[in-house]
């Protein structure tokens, strides 16, 4: 096993990743990469469509098998799925024949939870989302910006140390994105286990306005690793400040994108 300390969450050792291609061929989405990632820290994985982004965060999760290399989570190599990895993905990750809570109790449940503990997790954590008394409703119920909610609430209250999410708020309006920005970092700022997050998205505001790091991949490299030092809670006011403005353009330099006039 390969060395890492007891402050890294993540660990990937010289990853590769290929695909083959229909008709013969091969795409490279991970090219011999290599990163760590602190224990609590928050990082966005920035890029265009097809850079490696989503595919690296498949690995970490264990849906996704290194062509070559290994993953390491907690210092554990990562052989495919677990309960010490939480998902959110995109498309709404809610079974839609179970009701709010149930579907927050459930990874609980399946864990041995006893019924009374698990439903009063289920509970703090719709509060603190803001589908207090929305219990019993069912996920037709409910707005997409809502089955977020119960997707991160789900998330938290199964205990994960790591949290991946891959651009789970793209679908969204973005009064929308913008209020789940803060139901996110104030769960995550708030957690007494303090869990690392991995966020995948498009969205080079999104990233700036969440990480405390991003990465920004373009074909299957780092082409960037940057510390976002912002003061936190951070708006759309933040996304002016010069130092962050500076991160804007490094990042559409690296992604192929030249800002024009003096600001990005």
């Amino acid at each position: 096993m390969n060395e890492t300390n007891d402050r890294t969450a993540i660990a990937v050792h010289n990853v590769t990743r290929r695909f083959q291609r229909t008709g013969g061929g091969e795409v490279i989405a991970a090219d011999n990469m290599s990163l760590t990632i602190p224990r609590g820290e928050f990082v966005c994985l920035v890029g265009p469509s097809g850079c490696g982004k989503t595919t690296m965060l498949q690995m970490i999760a264990g849906l996704l098998a290194p062509s070559e290399g290994e993953i390491e989570v907690d210092g554990r190599k990562v052989t495919g799925p677990g309960p010490d990895r939480g998902v959110v993905f995109q498309k709404d990750s809610v079974f839609p024949w179970m009701t709010v809570i149930q579907n927050i109790e459930y990874g609980l449940k399946c864990r041995g939870v006893p019924a009374a503990e698990r439903r009063a997790l289920a509970r703090r954590y719709l509060a603190h989302v803001g589908l207090e008394g929305l219990e019993e409703s069912w996920p037709r119920e409910l707005s997409g910006g809502m089955l977020k909610r119960v997707a991160i609430a789900t998330v938290f209250a199964n205990g994960s140390r790591v949290l991946l999410l891959d651009e789970p708020f793209g679908a969204l309006d973005y009064v929308t994105k913008h209020q789940l920005y803060d139901v996110l970092l104030s769960l995550w700022s708030e957690d007494e286990q303090h869990r690392t997050v991995v966020f995948v998205t498009h969205d080079i505001d999104e990233a700036l306005l969440l990480a405390d790091r991003v990465l920004v991949f373009k074909a299957g490299h780092i082409a960037a690793d940057l510390s976002i030092d912002s003061p936190r809670p951070r708006n759309t006011e933040s996304l002016l400040q010069p130092a962050v403005v500076a991160h804007k353009r490094t990042m559409l330099e690296h992604i192929g994108l030249r800002p024009s006039g003096g600001t990005a």
